[in-house]
């Protein structure tokens, strides 16, 4: 069995004082067992520039496998003589694994026989040590692979036009894949595995038929949200994003134009690295308040519903529901949410709480409000939060209603009397 991967030599005396020992740059190569007559078995690698490869012997001269990263296809073989570090990655996880177990048999000088058919000695043909693929686009149907898989090295795959109904699972094991164009087919929903996909950067799901995204990708503990920098959901048929879209910590850039969002999420000022936004061509009729702390270098709400009515009440006369005691009900409901206890089972809160908890809105500290609140809404200049923006209408207009709540004479004083929303 020959593994193809990237292979990298580090002279491990040298890399131990701190210095590399090495070219800097892993190059393709085959990696194999070989027996030599007089059953003397070498580990040996070839590459484009030395097909012969060279050979290194395996009976007592493994130092150390370091194998904790195996599952990703990463591995270093520590040599004793000569000494060196042979440095794999991007191989077959399953096959990197098996040859490993063959090396500690073959260092101990135990049969292998039965667990690995041992390569010749043979030069590695052209085809064995070629370039590995890490980019492929597909813009027709024909040329969309039905009966042969992805290149497993793929980084970066875009396909377009190809009439695509779902995401397939073949795409999403592509493991080192950091860039997924699907722009320009016919996907209807997003599947929760997308979120197990550690390396993806740059999503582009754009002029597809989705209605919604899944909030189980906004989970806290999906790989997806530690790690996307780029999403465009444009030109699609989304009504409404999950609550906890703002769990993207990574994301600076987000396109939502042509779809039909009537609101934000409530929680997208925590998108603290955003720096292109784009939500144009939709409908929204306001903002929410946490909008107005982000950062941005462009921003565009062309064409909204926006209003350029002053929805702004007594407010003087509304926070008198703050001189009152919170109810039993708001009491248990604020402090549910706050210590973030699961509530989905009759069993432990009662059934009329749990309709009441669905129904909370966040305050613009962060706490949630359910009866016992004040909302309203006021005028901002968006220009305060970004460099370049595009007017929201026709006539140049800047200035956008924000929708903001409060829950407490504390928070009255804080936000409103200081003139931070007015």
């Amino acid at each position: 069995m020959r593994l193809k991967c990237q292979l990298e030599i580090v002279n491990h005396n040298v890399a131990s004082q701190g210095l590399r020992g090495g070219s800097g740059k892993a190059a393709q190569a085959t990696l194999f067992l070989a027996r030599k007559p007089g059953d003397v078995i070498f580990l040996m690698y070839c590459t484009a520039k030395n097909k012969q490869g060279i050979k290194y012997k395996v009976h007592k001269n493994v130092k150390q496998i370091f194998g904790k990263c195996v599952s990703e296809g990463k591995a270093t073989i520590r040599l004793c003589e000569p000494t060196v570090d042979l440095c794999v990655k991007k191989a077959n996880p399953v096959d990197l694994k098996r040859i490993l177990n063959c090396i500690k048999l073959a260092h101990n000088g135990e049969s292998i026989s039965g667990q690995m058919i041992l390569s010749s000695m043979a030069p590695a043909t052209s085809k064995q040590v070629e370039k590995v693929k890490t980019k492929l686009m597909i813009t027709e149907r024909k040329n969309y692979p039905v009966s042969t898989s992805f290149p497993s090295t793929l980084e970066r795959l875009s396909v377009n036009g190809c009439q695509l109904m779902r995401i397939e699972g073949r795409i999403i094991k592509l493991k080192y894949l950091t860039s997924l164009n699907l722009s320009n087919n016919k996907i209807k929903t997003l599947p929760e595995q997308l979120g197990s996909m550690a390396c993806l950067h740059e999503l582009d799901i754009s002029e597809n038929e989705l209605t919604c995204f899944p909030k189980e990708l906004c989970n806290p503990e999906s790989q997806l949200c530690k790690t996307m920098t780029c999403l465009n959901l444009s030109k699609n048929q989304i009504e409404l994003l999950p609550e906890n879209f703002g769990e993207f910590s990574q994301l600076w850039s987000l396109n939502l134009s042509h779809n039909r969002l009537k609101i934000l999420p409530k929680q997208i000022g925590n998108l603290k690295k955003l720096t292109k936004f784009n939500a144009s061509n939709n409908n929204l009729k306001f903002l929410p308040f946490s909008f107005t702390s982000l950062s941005l270098e462009n921003l565009d709400l062309f064409m909204n519903q926006f209003t350029s009515e002053m929805l702004l009440p007594n407010l003087s006369e509304k926070r008198k529901i703050f001189n009152k005691p919170l109810a039993l009900l708001e009491l248990s409901a604020r402090t549910i949410r706050q210590n973030k206890i699961f509530y989905d089972n009759y069993e432990y809160v009662p059934f009329i709480l749990i309709k009441y908890l669905d129904k909370g809105k966040v305050c613009q500290c962060g706490g949630y409000c359910f009866i016992q609140f004040i909302q309203f809404f006021a005028h901002v200049n968006l220009q305060s939060i970004t460099q370049s923006m595009c007017s929201l209408d026709a006539s140049g207009r800047t200035t956008a209603p924000v929708q903001a709540v409060i829950c407490s004479n504390k928070c009255f004083f804080k936000y409103v009397s200081k003139d931070l929303i007015l």
